[in-house]
């Protein structure tokens, strides 16, 4: 970023930050629980995802058509899924997908292990404290995708303000976030969905978010640069 952003500038910084952060705030959700009614309606009905990326789009189009007219059979079988592949519901030969980093990054697949101690620590570096109602760890993909809209929301504030350099930091700061820990267990723990789900809305979703938070580094180190 340079210095003394012109108004048209910071504009196109704020747009992109709130874009970014509405898609990592419904992706967080989507990780959170379990699909109910009223978010596969808002979901479906959500703005379309506009990209250069032929295929992110068509993956963000594929989600909300997963969920148009939902319907409480089809809820359901979303719960199953939701709860075999991240709880481990149901056979216990079933592929899994625990949603934790530190499953995905220590040396026995546990949970509560150095990823989760280190995600800690950004958190309170950063004032940051999860949904005192979201029972699961830090560590948990859901809280890490909140994490990421707050500082999104944080840069906003900082471009209204006029705020360069508070912006700069907030921005660079999700850039580190994606890349010491969203990208350092994202792929395998998609493909493990991918899996599980076989077909349908969750299978989708674990598509978009690796090929999402992917395109994010990408355009954060341009915007950055």
């Amino acid at each position: 970023m340079s210095e003394n952003l012109s108004a048209e500038v910071a504009e196109n910084l704020i747009e992109f930050c709130e874009n970014r952060g509405r898609i990592y705030t419904l992706l967080s959700r989507c990780y959170e629980k379990e699909m109910d009614a009223a978010f596969a309606a808002e979901f479906a009905g959500s703005a379309s995802f506009e990209s250069d990326d032929v295929v992110l789009a068509e993956d963000f189009a594929a989600l909300r058509a997963d969920l148009a007219d939902c319907d409480e059979a089809q809820l359901e079988q979303l719960a199953v899924v939701f709860d075999r592949a991240f709880f481990g519901m149901g056979p216990r030969t079933a592929q899994k997908a625990f949603p934790y980093e530190s499953v995905y990054t220590s040396e026995g697949g546990l949970m509560m292990q150095d990823a989760y101690s280190a995600v800690l620590q950004v958190y309170r570096d950063a004032s940051f404290v999860k949904n005192p109602g979201f029972t699961e760890p830090e560590d948990h993909l859901a809280v890490e995708l909140a994490f990421m809209a707050l500082l999104c929301e944080r840069a906003i504030e900082a471009l209204r303000g006029g705020d360069e350099e508070g912006a700069e930091t907030h921005l660079a700061a999700q850039l580190t976030f994606l890349q010491q820990h969203l990208l350092n267990w994202v792929a395998p723990f998609a493909r493990d969905v991918q899996a599980a789900a076989e077909s349908g809305f969750y299978l989708h979703l674990a598509l978009f978010t690796e090929a999402y938070l992917g395109a994010d580094e990408q355009a954060l180190g341009e915007v950055l640069d």
